[in-house]
C-alpha cells in the first residue's frame, strides 16, 4: 500500500515487544488481583509472589529490549524534547490530531513512570519491612497508573478514530507520512515466548509455598517474605 492511502498500516511493535507487553501486563495484573482478593493468611495468597516473580522476569526482558529491541522499544524512543511534549499535551487539551507512529510524548512519560514504579514494587516485595509499608502503597500507585493508561487509550481512540489497543495485538498502526516499518523479528518473538513459558513453569514448579522460597536447580535460593496479618 502507498503511504497515505486510506487503510494503510505499518508494523511498529515487533513480536518480542508484544510478547513482553502482554506477558508483563497479565502477570502483574494477576499478581495484584491475588494480593487484593485473598487475605494474607490464605494459602492462595502466596501465588501473588509466584506471579510477581514472573512479572519480574518480563520486566527484566523489557529493560533488555530497551537496549537490544526494535526501534520503538529502545530507550531513545522514550526521549522527547520538552517543546514537543508541551505541544503534545496542548494538542490533547484542544482535541487536535497529532502524528506519532510509536510512543507519543504522553505515553513515553507514562511508560517511564510505570516502569520505575514497578521496579520499586518488585524490589520492595523482597523485603519484609518494605512489604508492610511501601509495597502496599506502591501497589495502589500502580493501579492508578494502569487506570490512567486505560483512560489515555480511550481518549486516543476517540481523537484518532482508531482502536490503538489493537496495536499491541497485531503490532500495526495507521501509516503516517515518512513512517518506517519495524522488522517483525518473528523468530526472536517465538523464542521469547517459549523462554517465558519455561520461566513461568519453573517459578510455579520450584516455588515452595510453605517457606516462601524459590529453589531453582543449581541456583541460589530466592526468599520472599511471608506476610501475615497483625
Amino acid at each position: 500500500m502507498k503511504s497515505g492511502q486510506p487503510g494503510a498500516t505499518v508494523l511498529v511493535w515487533d513480536l518480542p515487544a508484544r510478547v513482553c507487553h502482554w506477558g508483563f501486563a497479565l502477570s502483574m495484573s494477576a499478581s495484584l488481583a491475588v494480593a487484593f482478593y485473598f487475605n494474607p493468611e490464605n494459602a492462595l495468597f502466596k501465588y501473588h509472589m509466584v506471579l510477581g516473580l514472573v512479572a519480574g522476569w518480563f520486566l527484566a526482558i523489557r529493560i533488555g529490549l530497551g537496549f537490544f529491541g526494535g526501534a520503538q522499544s529502545r530507550w531513545r524512543a522514550f526521549v522527547h524534547p520538552p517543546s514537543r511534549t508541551a505541544r503534545y499535551f496542548a494538542d490533547v487539551l484542544w482535541w487536535r490530531m497529532d502524528e506519532h507512529e510509536g510512543l507519543n510524548p504522553g505515553t513515553a512519560l507514562f511508560a517511564l513512570a510505570v516502569y520505575l514504579a514497578l521496579v520499586a514494587l518488585i524490589i520492595t516485595g523482597f523485603d519484609a519491612d518494605w512489604v508492610q509499608s511501601w509495597h502496599g502503597w506502591l501497589s495502589w500507585g500502580v493501579i492508578g497508573l494502569i487506570g490512567a493508561h486505560l483512560l489515555g487509550l480511550c481518549l486516543h481512540a476517540l481523537r484518532h478514530r482508531e482502536l490503538s489497543p489493537l496495536a499491541m495485538v497485531h503490532g500495526k498502526v495507521s501509516r503516517r507520512p515518512g513512517a518506517n516499518p519495524t522488522a517483525a523479528r518473528t523468530t526472536a518473538g517465538v523464542v521469547l515466548f517459549a523462554a517465558s513459558a519455561l520461566a513461568g513453569w519453573l517459578a510455579y514448579r520450584y516455588f515452595d509455598l510453605d517457606t516462601s522460597t524459590l529453589r531453582l536447580p543449581f541456583l541460589p535460593e530466592i526468599s520472599l517474605p511471608l506476610i501475615q496479618k497483625g
